[in-house]
C-alpha cells in the first residue's frame, strides 16, 4: 500500500538506509491515524527488502501494542512491563537478516506506565548490535526525558486534503469517493484509507458528526438523550471507553472546524475550551474514570 504524505520524513531515511546511518531509537509523534505506524512499517519492510504486508511473519520483526484482556476481549489500559521486557529478550537473540537488523514497533508508547518504561529504558540503554526501536505516541512529553533523550525525534503535521485525495486515487479509488472521504479525514491519511475501504466506518463517523450538530446548545437531557445509545448498546469485543475515544476524535475535529471557520471571538473561545476538554478526556478515558460522568461533564459545555 502505498504511503500518502510525509515524503520529507520519507526521503530522509531513504538517505540514512542507503548510507548505512540508521539510529538505535526514533520517535514519531502526531496525531491517531496521522501515518506513524504505516510509514514505520514502510521503513522496516524496505531495510529488510521484503513487501510489508510480509512483515508480520519476519523473524526480526517484532511489534508491541496493547494486549487484549483473555476473559473480557478489552483492550488493556497499558502497556505492561512485561511486553516492554519481551523486547528486550527478543532483541538478544540473533538476527536471521542478512544485514543483521532487528526492528521493534511500540505502538502507543504514551500507555508505558512507570515499570515499563524502566525496563525499555534498559533496552535502549544497551541497544546492541543493528537493533532499531520506533516508538509511536500521539504525546512525546508524556514519555520519560530519559527515553526521548535517546530517540531521535520526528513530528508527524496533517497531509493536505489535495494530496491526500490524489493519493486514494493513485490507490484505485473513484475521485468523488476519494474527495469525499479527504474532506473528512481532517489531514489524516490513515482515516481517508479506512473510510475508503470501510463503508460502514464512514456511516458510523457521519452518525456522529450528525449527533453533535443536533445536540449543541440543546438543553442538557436532550444531549443525553440522543448519546443514551453509548452506553445501552453492549458489545463483548469494544468497550465504551474504545467506542468514546473514537467519538471524541470526531468531536474535537468538529469543534476545530468551528474554531476555524467560525467569525465570533466568543464562539471562537468556546470551542478552543472545548478542544482542551475533549484532549484531557481522552487521557482520562485511559484511567480509571467513569465514561458515562465523563461524557456528561463533557457536553455541559456543547
Amino acid at each position: 500500500m502505498p504511503v500518502i504524505g510525509h515524503e520529507k520524513i520519507i526521503s530522509f531515511f531513504d538517505r540514512a538506509i542507503e548510507g548505512g546511518k540508521l539510529s538505535h531509537a526514533y520517535c514519531f509523534s502526531g496525531c491517531g491515524s496521522v501515518g506513524k505506524r504505516k510509514i514505520a512499517k514502510a521503513i522496516a519492510a524496505k531495510i529488510f527488502g521484503v513487501e510489508e504486508e510480509k512483515l508480520s511473519s519476519h523473524p526480526d520483526f517484532f511489534c508491541v501494542e496493547r494486549a487484549r484482556d483473555k476473559k473480557s476481549g478489552q483492550l488493556k489500559k497499558e502497556v505492561s512491563k512485561e511486553q516492554a521486557d519481551g523486547i528486550k529478550h527478543s532483541l538478544q537473540k540473533k538476527s536471521w537478516s542478512a544485514g543483521g537488523h532487528q526492528i521493534v514497533i511500540v505502538d502507543e508508547a504514551e500507555l508505558l506506565n512507570e515499570e515499563s518504561s524502566n525496563a525499555l529504558l534498559k533496552t535502549l540503554e544497551e541497544p546492541g548490535g543493528k537493533n532499531i526501536i520506533f516508538l509511536l505516541t500521539e504525546n512525546d512529553d508524556t514519555l520519560l526525558p530519559t527515553i526521548k533523550s535517546r530517540c531521535q525525534i520526528f513530528y508527524f503535521s496533517l497531509t493536505s486534503e489535495k494530496k491526500i485525495a490524489e493519493g486514494l486515487e493513485k490507490m484505485g479509488y473513484d475521485r468523488k469517493i476519494a474527495d469525499e472521504v479527504a474532506s473528512f479525514a481532517w489531514g489524516r491519511p490513515g482515516r481517508a484509507i479506512n473510510f475508503a475501504a470501510d463503508a460502514n466506518a464512514l456511516a458510523e463517523f457521519k452518525k456522529q458528526r450528525e449527533i453533535l450538530e443536533k445536540i449543541v446548545g440543546e438543553p442538557f437531557y436532550r444531549k443525553m438523550k440522543e448519546i443514551e445509545y453509548i452506553f445501552e448498546e453492549k458489545d463483548e469485543a469494544v468497550s465504551v471507553s474504545e467506542k468514546l475515544e473514537k467519538i471524541f476524535e470526531v468531536w474535537t475535529m468538529w469543534w476545530r472546524n468551528k474554531m476555524l471557520s467560525d467569525k465570533n471571538e466568543e464562539n471562537k473561545k468556546q470551542a478552543a475550551k472545548m478542544i482542551d476538554k475533549l484532549k484531557d478526556a481522552k487521557i482520562f478515558l485511559k484511567q480509571n474514570i467513569n465514561p458515562k460522568l465523563l461524557v456528561e461533564q463533557i457536553v455541559l459545555g456543547f
